[in-house]
């Protein structure tokens, strides 16, 4: 199977997909009362969610958001309602959406998966719309990891093949996908350069589907699987690259720095770990597909989207050195640490 790249980015699906996360953050920000409050008087996130005792990281992720919207500017680490907030988000206008709102969030999963990640009341939903409780378990039923492979790889093929456009893997010869799914990333790889050997590192019934993609792209005999639950299991030396995509966002700092601190014990002396992320920017207020995917993150998660100095002192703090970014494809880019030699 050979992997060419379409000749358009996937950065529209992106906005597409983000957008389905409109109303229910409007919805949400109605009923808990944050247009309310932000109107009585602007504050900072931190702020706002001791006033109204929410969880902070949830409201850290809503309020860019609504400020991508036009509902929010902010000023200072405060935020305050703009004009078209006030006009058509307050109970008390007579111009007021409110009614719209409340009606069409009644009617979408995800506004009650808001409202409990904001609140951390738990609403009347599906557990299997945060699977990575289940990661986090190390318990995962067949049915989950064939949806949620399934999932992963449709909106990372992409980004795999287009990181080794734009990326140098020069020097990343034994690689260890870690939490790598369906192994589209070690499949690409291995596709750059039949010199490459990968091991895609999975929990028992990811690692089953992942051989099946590794077989249907034709790359068995560079890519192989080994069955480990990454926070409790001594990880595999003889690498001397540790990737990550889309793993660090599912987790809470703390959690990352164990991961990171793991990845520094088993790599090999002058080893390079790569996080493959999409990055928010310095201030943690745009751009607006990271503060989307960071919204997403607050609703399934334990985790959210990281500024680039946030990942440089995760990295750092285990030992790493050298810590660089670069946009790798679409909205991604990859952020890059050594091990000394």
């Amino acid at each position: 199977m050979k992997l060419d790249l379409p000749i358009v980015d996937d950065t529209s699906i992106w906005d597409s997909w983000m957008a389905m996360l409109n109303v229910p953050a409007i919805s949400a920000a109605i009923e808990l009362g944050i247009f309310e409050s932000l109107n009585q008087e602007p504050v900072s996130a931190e702020v706002l969610a001791q006033k109204l005792d929410y969880k902070e990281r949830a409201v850290r992720a809503l309020l860019p958001f609504l400020g991508h919207l036009g509902f929010l500017n902010e000023y200072g680490g405060t935020w305050k309602l703009t004009p078209l907030a006030q006009h058509y988000m307050l109970s008390d206008s007579q111009f007021s959406w409110g009614g719209i709102f409340r009606r069409e969030g009644r009617m979408m999963k995800r506004h009650g998966l808001l409202i409990e990640a904001i609140t951390g009341k738990k609403q009347d939903q599906d557990g299997r719309d945060r699977p990575a409780e289940s990661w986090e378990s190390g318990q995962v039923d067949m049915d989950m990891a064939r949806e949620v492979t399934a999932f992963m790889h449709s909106h990372s093929i992409a980004a795999a093949v287009g990181m080794t456009k734009t990326i140098d893997f020069s020097g990343v010869t034994r690689m260890l996908d870690v939490g790598g799914g369906s192994g589209c990333f070690a499949i690409a790889l291995a596709k750059l350069d039949k010199n490459n050997r990968c091991t895609v590192l999975e929990l028992p019934a990811i690692c089953e589907l992942a051989n099946d993609y590794i077989a249907d792209a034709g790359v068995a005999d560079q890519v192989d699987t080994t069955s480990i639950d990454m926070f409790r299991e001594p990880w595999p030396d003889g690498y001397n690259a540790h990737f990550f995509s889309n793993i660090f966002h599912d987790w809470s700092f703390e959690t990352c720095r164990e991961l990171t601190r793991s990845s520094f014990a088993a790599l090999e002396p002058g080893g390079k770990i790569l996080l493959h992320e999409m990055l928010l920017n310095d201030s943690g207020n745009g751009p607006y597909p990271a503060n989307a995917f960071s919204l997403l993150m607050a609703i399934g998660t334990m985790g959210q989207q990281f500024t680039l100095p946030q990942l440089r002192e995760i990295l750092g703090s285990a030992g790493f050195v050298n810590i660089d970014s670069r946009n790798s494809y679409g909205y991604y880019s990859i952020v890059s640490g050594e091990k000394p030699a």
